[in-house]
């Protein structure tokens, strides 16, 4: 999981977009005043009036902010109105509130596309194995990948357009994660914490020399484990964390796959010492009168990213990162 960047102007501008009406677009602010004047007797009246109160806060607050409005919101008994806990479905108030929020005809409009252009993410930002693009076709732009709700839009449907509620995510990330409620306490969270800094991605030593007996054969051997770094070893809520990350996105699992890049990259730290990467550049100074910086010489050999600011242009960039430093070849 690797931590998205943001800032207040492009949080501050989602806000706008979904707060004030504009052309045809029919404001959620707008939806909850018409819910109220035609409701004028309901008994859950107050669970609606409250959402309209916190709106502006709903939609723009950093993550502890919308857990927070969470236990308000159970401590003052409007969570009962809107879900049953016991069939585990939102009551009939629940669907109103999904209804006005539509949270699907956000993600079929502009405003998706918006948000997607602004966070400028190029990878599932729970696995970093596959892309998330936003493509242009037959004049019409669509989102290849999913937003997924770290507080779930089917239990707390008023929190389904929030913007630090919405992770650009796979499909295959989207519906591994269950729909139980996540805590910050106990989950990592992609607007506060960076998988990158927590745990590191490491080929077992017994593996790669097995590897190297016959590389044409034993590729299928080298074994790819996600570990805590030695910082946080011992620190029991960092380890829980990263174990519940590694249960929910089976991300073990998913990085078999990939022992072909592991072994690739294995081989290239074995050829590229420093005296190479020199030869390296000094062919595309004098030849082509082009100076490449170090981190494109990094790019270049590794076929990746690898500094800790591009971890979501590309697909296995934290993996590679992490091994090319074991490996020494950055």
């Amino acid at each position: 999981m690797i931590k998205i960047k943001t800032n207040k102007k492009v949080v501050s501008d989602y806000a706008d977009l979904i707060l004030n009406s504009k052309g045809n677009y029919k404001s959620v602010d707008s939806k909850l005043n018409s819910w109220l004047l035609a409701n004028l007797t309901h008994e859950d009246r107050a669970t609606i009036i409250y959402i309209k109160s916190k709106l502006k806060s709903i939609i723009s607050s950093n993550p502890k902010g919308l857990e927070s409005i969470i236990k308000d919101f159970e401590t003052k008994g409007f969570q009962s109105t809107i879900y049953d806990v016991g069939q585990e479905k939102l009551t009939s108030l629940g669907k109103e509130i999904e209804k006005i929020f539509n949270y699907k005809g956000f993600r079929k409009s502009a405003k998706a596309v918006w948000l997607a252009n602004q966070l400028k993410i190029k990878s599932c930002a729970y696995c970093n194995s596959q892309y998330t693009l936003t493509v242009k076709h037959d004049r019409k732009t669509k989102l290849l990948f999913h937003l997924d709700h770290f507080f779930p839009k089917s239990i707390y449907p008023y929190l389904s357009l929030s913007y630090h509620n919405l992770i650009p995510c796979c499909a295959s990330c989207n519906m591994s994660k269950s729909d139980k409620p996540y805590s910050i306490k106990d989950n990592i969270h992609p607007y506060l914490d960076s998988l990158d800094k927590i745990a590191k991605y490491e080929a077992t030593n017994k593996s790669l020399a097995l590897f190297l007996i016959d590389i044409n054969k034993n590729e299928n051997k080298i074994e790819l484990q996600l570990n805590v770094r030695t910082k946080y070893l011992g620190n029991l809520k960092t380890e829980n964390k990263l174990k519940n990350y590694k249960n929910e996105f089976k991300v073990e699992t998913q990085y078999q796959q990939f022992k072909d890049v592991v072994g690739e990259t294995y081989l290239k730290g074995l050829y590229y010492n420093s005296y190479r990467k020199k030869e390296l550049s000094d062919f595309f100074k004098n030849s082509k009168n082009i100076t490449l910086t170090q981190e494109m010489i990094h790019r270049f050999i590794i076929g990746n990213y690898t500094e800790d600011k591009d971890l979501l242009k590309r697909p296995l960039a934290k993996m590679m990162k992490d091994i090319s430093e074991d490996f020494k070849l950055i």
